[in-house]
C-alpha cells in the first residue's frame, strides 16, 4: 500500500509540474502577442494610398477602423492607471472619413473626444507631457498638444493616434482628441505628473531675419497648389516629374511669378521606400544614365530655375553621384538645394567645390499633419532665421499644411520675419 501511495504521489507531482510549465509557456505566448499588438498600432504596415474597399457611393477607401480601435484600447489601459485621481469621460465617438496627404486618398478611422478632469493641483501641461511619454512608450503616436479652454476653463488639448504607411513615407492619423481640465471636486495630487512652465503664446512673438519656404511634391493635383499660391507669400515650389499635373503646376507657378524647381527623385538608403521607381537617380547607374535621366526630367519641366532632391538619403551622400548631377546643373545654369534627408549629405559641399549655386534646408515644417504642430514648426523656422540671419524651410502641398498657412499666415507676417524666394539665400 505504501509503495502504491508513493508512486501515485510521484505521478501527481510530475503532472503538476507539467501544468506549471504549460501555464508559463501560455503566459509568455500571450505576452508576446500583446507586445506584437502594441507595436503594430504604432506603425501599421497597411498602405493608405492603396484603397482596400469601395463604398456604395463608388468611393475607394482604406479602413483603419480596426487599427484605431486597438490604439484606443491601449490608450484606455494607459488612462485607467489614473482612475483613482482623474475623472475620465467620453464626449463623442464616431467613424470619420479623412483624406491622406499628398495623394488625397480617403480613409475611414475611429475617432473619440475624451475629457479628463484633473485635480486643481495637477499641471495641465504636465499631464500632457505624461500622456506623451506613456503613449510613445506603448507604441502610439503623440500628435502634439497646446494650451486651450474647455467650457470657459483653462485646459490643455492633445491628440494621440497611429502612424500608417503612405506610399514611401508614413502618415499620422488621430484616434483620440483629449482635453485636460481642472475639476475642483478632485483632491489627490499626481506624484508622477510634473509641473511644467506654461508654454509662451505664439501670437505676438517677434522675429527678424529672412526665411525662404520651399513647397515640395507639386504635380499630383492642383487644388492645394492653387491654395498655397494664393497665401500671398513668396514661396518657391518643387515639382515632381512625370505626374499627371506636373506641367500644369509649372505653368501656374510661373504665372504667379514664383520660383519653380525640379523635385529630383534620388535614391534613398532604404530601397524599399523608393517612391518614384525608374524616374529615380540611383548610385548604381553609370554616369551617362544619371546624366540622361536628369536631362529628361529637366526637358519635361522647361523653365525651372533649380533643383532640390526628393528622398535621396543615399544618393546625396555619394560624391560621385552628386558630381555628375551638379556638373549637369552647372552646364544648364541651375542651382541645387540640398533637402538634407541625410545628415551625411555631401551635396552642398560638392556644389561649392564645383562652383554651383547652392543652399541647404534647415527644417521640415510638416512632418505632422496637425496644423497646430505645423504652426509651431513655422515659428521654430522663424527663430532659426533670427538666430542665423536667414533660414530655409521645406513643407509640402498637403491639405493640413494649406489649412495651417491659411489660418496663420497673417500672424506669421506680423512677426517681422521677411519671407524671400529661395534664390535670395543661395551662396
Amino acid at each position: 500500500m505504501t509503495g502504491k501511495t508513493g508512486k501515485s504521489g510521484t505521478r501527481k507531482k510530475k503532472g503538476g509540474g507539467r501544468w506549471i510549465i504549460l501555464g508559463l509557456l501560455l503566459a509568455i505566448v500571450t505576452l508576446a502577442a500583446a507586445c506584437g499588438l502594441i507595436y503594430s498600432c504604432g506603425s501599421s504596415t497597411k498602405d493608405v494610398t492603396k484603397p482596400t474597399t469601395v463604398t456604395g457611393e463608388g468611393k475607394q477607401v482604406t479602413s483603419l477602423v480596426d487599427e484605431a480601435r486597438e490604439a484606443q484600447r491601449i490608450l484606455d489601459n494607459i488612462l485607467l492607471e489614473k482612475k483613482d485621481n482623474w475623472q475620465l469621460s467620453e464626449n463623442g465617438h464616431a467613424i470619420v472619413e479623412v483624406k491622406t496627404g499628398e495623394k488625397e486618398k480617403l480613409v475611414h478611422i475611429s475617432q473619440r473626444d475624451l475629457a479628463i478632469g484633473l485635480p486643481p493641483s495637477t499641471s495641465l501641461s504636465g499631464a500632457g507631457a505624461w500622456l506623451k511619454e506613456q503613449a510613445e512608450k506603448h507604441g502610439l503616436v503623440y500628435l502634439g498638444g497646446e494650451a486651450a479652454t474647455y467650457k470657459g476653463w483653462d485646459a490643455y488639448k492633445a491628440q494621440v493616434g497611429i502612424a500608417v504607411k503612405a506610399g514611401s513615407a508614413k502618415e499620422n492619423f488621430a484616434t483620440d482628441k483629449i482635453t485636460f481640465f481642472h475639476n475642483t471636486n478632485l483632491k489627490n495630487k499626481d506624484k508622477d505628473v510634473k509641473d511644467l512652465p506654461k508654454e509662451k503664446p505664439l501670437t505676438g512673438r517677434r522675429y527678424s531675419g529672412k526665411l525662404a519656404v520651399i513647397v515640395d511634391d507639386c504635380g499630383y493635383e492642383l487644388k492645394n497648389l492653387r491654395g498655397m499660391l494664393n497665401i500671398g507669400l513668396p514661396f518657391s515650389f518643387a515639382i515632381l516629374p512625370d505626374k499627371d499635373f506636373s506641367s500644369d503646376a509649372l505653368e501656374l507657378i510661373k504665372n504667379k511669378g514664383r520660383i519653380a524647381l525640379l523635385h529630383l527623385p534620388m535614391e534613398p538608403l532604404d530601397g524599399a521606400q523608393m517612391s518614384e521607381g525608374a524616374n529615380t537617380i540611383k548610385v548604381s547607374m553609370t554616369e551617362q544614365q544619371k546624366r540622361e535621366l536628369l536631362r529628361k526630367h529637366l526637358l519635361g519641366l522647361l523653365g525651372v530655375s533649380g533643383v532640390n532632391n526628393h528622398q535621396g538619403s543615399k544618393a546625396t551622400a555619394d560624391e560621385a553621384t552628386m558630381t555628375v548631377v551638379l556638373k549637369e546643373l552647372k552646364a544648364q545654369g541651375l542651382f541645387f538645394i540640398d533637402s538634407r534627408t541625410n545628415s551625411r549629405s555631401v551635396a552642398a559641399d560638392t556644389a561649392k567645390k564645383l562652383k554651383v549655386k547652392t543652399a541647404r534646408n534647415d527644417i521640415f515644417l510638416d512632418n505632422s499633419t496637425d496644423p497646430e504642430e505645423i504652426r509651431r514648426q513655422i515659428h521654430k523656422a522663424c527663430a532659426m532665421a533670427e538666430k542665423n540671419g536667414s533660414a530655409i524651410a521645406i513643407c509640402h502641398v498637403r491639405p493640413g499644411t494649406l489649412r495651417c498657412w491659411e489660418k496663420y499666415a497673417d500672424e506669421i507676417k506680423k512677426t517681422g520675419i521677411t519671407f524671400v524666394p529661395v534664390t535670395q539665400l543661395l551662396y
